[in-house]
């Protein structure tokens, strides 16, 4: 399938901030090994976007773990996958409902 990939706004500040924080709070290879593992869930969704289930948050998206700690939330159409937040799965659920609105 192979669909175009999209990052909102949000979604690249959410990314901005987990990578530095991972490399302030670890090291330069923990955060390029996150980077890893992010692109293989982007190469994963874009070959099935159908494969992760509805987030509990709003069931317009869909949710991909991408480590124990993160997780990003997507929606996808016929042309496009929308990568619309990345989030740290220990932080407040209603900061993650606002960050998607």
């Amino acid at each position: 399938m192979n669909l175009k990939i999209n990052i909102s706004k949000t979604a690249e500040e959410n990314l901005d901030a987990v990578l530095n924080f991972i490399e302030a709070r670890w090291s330069k290879k923990s955060k390029e090994m996150f980077l890893v593992k992010f692109q293989k869930a982007i190469s994963i969704i874009s070959m099935n976007p159908e494969i992760f289930p509805k987030s509990s948050i709003n069931k317009k998206y869909r949710k991909c773990v991408v480590t124990k700690q993160s997780s990003l939330l997507y929606s996808f159409g016929s042309n496009e996958i929308r990568i619309h937040s990345i989030f740290d799965t220990r932080q407040d659920p209603n900061k993650i409902k606002k960050d998607i609105k």
